[in-house]
């Protein structure tokens, strides 16, 4: 009699199976109708949330998209980033705030929240568009103004009236932060634009993680959006992707009203620095940790020694620019023992690899170009391993000038002063390809392929520009082989002195330019808010890791297929957000891929 009571049990479980199934599909369409109606609800109530990639500046009336799901990828040692946009048709809403789950996969591995950033977009006013920006005057994106204080934690105040009374007398003081982050008002057909960010440990097991990202717009009013994040099954390498100059920190201080060389300054540089450090850019050397120079040419190494050697120790630098002598080409024999003893600090501590010397930038006359060749020859007499540099394209600006072969080590056009075939010839000379940008400058006159090239768009880095703008230039370093990337400051909120927040006109005209980080101060922070700009230039950063990781691997013409769908030259590219993040993709594939050791074992 066991064949009987095998079968009933079999058909017993078969209706438990068949009911709970039907249980299931009961509750998934509960919640699709829970779903709807709150849905329907916001949408009677004019309230709007969306979500964006990471390439869209969202203006304060752009469209509301149809996109309800946050779906991004990353590896495993990297920072993604994702949009969600509130908006209202209806009445303004106050008070709104925002916050994320952590994120699980379906065995239970987690992503914690305190490993996500949530920010506020701040809109900036551009009066006069930047030189070749198509673009009407109006409001930006680009200050990333942070939920927490990003040192304490803490929730920042905005900034409020107080009525104070002593001794009979009332008056009136303001306090908080001018730009607050959490807590925001949202204004009738107005966008307010969200950025988070996920940053995935460097052992985060792979797979499809999931959580939600709520935004509270009452007291018993919430929109959920999903969020689903595939961590693919490699990682990035720590540190820097290629060489990177940034310029220096100074000035900070000033804005923060902290007196230089103080602790507090110090401890604000190294605030600035880590912000770049995070976004895989060197962290600039403060220099009150540099060695004192004297007039002969000696330096002193002792004073500030441990307090450098640290700083080395705990940032990542990139190789190490010697600060300019004051007095280079007026006494030669204290320039060269300047330029000797600095490197022969450098070498006793293990800090000489790839150290360069940077006195002369952009020579477009003839006794600049005097110069630059004067000034190289005592930089390789006094010590032929300092690499000189010089911000210059490898062919000349005046046959009648001469050319500076033999004096520059390290070339760095601006990346539409490029040309592939004098770099080529360059590195066959063993010299070194960094490039830069500046400004909004167009291929010059005597670059060598001017009839095809002149008059073209680039890559410009101004505000009212397109964000992949600071993600491609790196593709096309990776393409042309090119090894450093420099930018003549992250922080220069000069020229005229202003408030960046509400003019960031560099020169009136130059949008955004020589910053990339804002003053936190006027957020309530000591220390620096980040730019949508650099968190465009962190992704393409990032994305030269995935290809140095797949050359590494033996696959680097995959990365110049792929690469060249996309960046085709410093001239011409496409725009489409979408075929960026295809190649990406493509490319993370591939890596999984040549990674996977035989039998599918990792």
């Amino acid at each position: 009699m066991a064949f009987p009571l095998q079968l009933y049990m079999a058909m017993r479980h078969q209706q438990l199976s068949i009911y709970s199934q039907f249980l299931g599909i009961l509750g998934l369409i509960a919640w699709l109708l829970q779903a709807s109606v709150s849905d329907a609800q916001h949408a009677d109530s004019g309230v709007r949330v969306w979500v964006e990639e990471a390439l869209t500046r969202v203006q304060p009336t752009t469209p509301a998209g149809s996109k309800k799901v946050v779906e991004i990828a990353a590896a495993r040692n990297e920072v993604e980033s994702f949009q969600v946009i509130v908006s209202s048709s209806g009445p303004k809403l106050e008070g709104v705030t925002a916050f994320v789950s952590d994120l699980s996969d379906a065995t239970g591995h987690r992503i914690s929240n305190s490993g996500i950033k949530l920010y506020r977009q701040e809109y900036v006013y551009l009066r006069n568009p930047s030189p070749y920006s198509t673009e009407p005057p109006g409001w930006w994106p680009d200050p990333l103004v942070p939920f927490l204080n990003p040192y304490d934690a803490k929730p920042i105040s905005a900034m409020r009236l107080n009525r104070e009374e002593q001794n009979g007398k009332v008056s009136y003081q303001l306090s908080g932060a001018r730009f607050a982050g959490n807590g925001f008002n949202v204004w009738p057909e107005r966008n307010q634009p969200l950025w988070g960010e996920v940053a995935i440990p460097a052992n985060q097991p792979p797979g499809l993680y999931q959580g939600t990202f709520s935004v509270q717009l009452a007291a018993s009013s919430t929109v959920e959006i999903p969020v689903k994040l595939t961590v693919w099954d490699f990682a990035l390498p720590d540190g820097l992707p290629l060489t990177t100059q940034f310029g220096s920190l100074d000035g900070v201080s000033a804005k923060h009203g902290v007196p230089d060389g103080s602790p507090q300054s110090l401890e604000l540089q190294e605030r600035y620095a880590l912000a770049l450090e995070e976004h895989r850019i060197a962290a600039p050397i403060p220099s009150a940790l540099l060695p004192i120079t004297r007039p002969n040419g000696s330096i002193d190494t002792k004073k500030n020694h441990e307090a450098l050697k640290q700083y080395l120790t705990q940032h990542h630098t990139g190789p190490f620019r010697i600060p300019v002598f004051p007095s280079d080409g007026k006494g030669k024999k204290a320039f060269e023992r300047y330029l000797r003893e600095f490197f022969v600090y450098l070498k006793e501590n293990g800090w000489e690899r790839g150290a360069y010397y940077f006195p002369v930038s952009e020579p477009n006359t003839k006794e600049a170009y005097d110069r630059v060749r004067s000034v190289a020859q005592l930089v390789h007499e006094a010590e032929p391993s300092i690499r000189f540099l010089c911000t210059e394209q490898p062919y000349t600006q005046d046959s009648s000038w001469g050319d500076l072969h033999g004096a520059v080590d390290v070339w760095c056009p601006l990346f539409t002063f490029f040309d592939g075939d004098r770099a080529a010839r360059a590195r066959e000379r063993g010299e070194i390809m960094w490039t830069y940008t500046a400004l909004c400058q167009k291929a010059p006159p005597y670059h060598p392929n001017f009839a095809t090239v002149g008059g073209q768009p680039g890559m410009f880095w101004q505000i009212d520009f397109p964000l992949l703008n600071y993600r491609l230039p790196l593709w096309l370093n990776w393409r042309n082989k090119v090894q450093g990337l420099l930018y003549w400051s992250a922080v220069h909120w000069g020229d005229p002195e202003r408030d960046v927040w509400t003019d960031p006109g560099f020169r009136n005209r130059y949008n955004g330019e020589g910053y990339l980080l804002y003053p936190g101060s006027e957020a309530g922070i000591f220390g620096p808010v980040p730019s949508l700009r650099l968190k465009a230039l962190r992704d393409g950063l990032e994305d030269y890791a995935y290809f140095s990781l797949l050359a590494g691997l033996g696959d680097g013409d995959f990365v110049e297929q792929e690469t060249a769908k996309v960046a085709h030259s410093w001239w011409k590219w496409e725009d489409d957000a979408e075929r960026i993040y295809a190649v990406r993709s493509a490319i993370a594939k591939r890596i999984q891929e040549k990674q996977r050791k035989p039998g599918g074992v990792q």
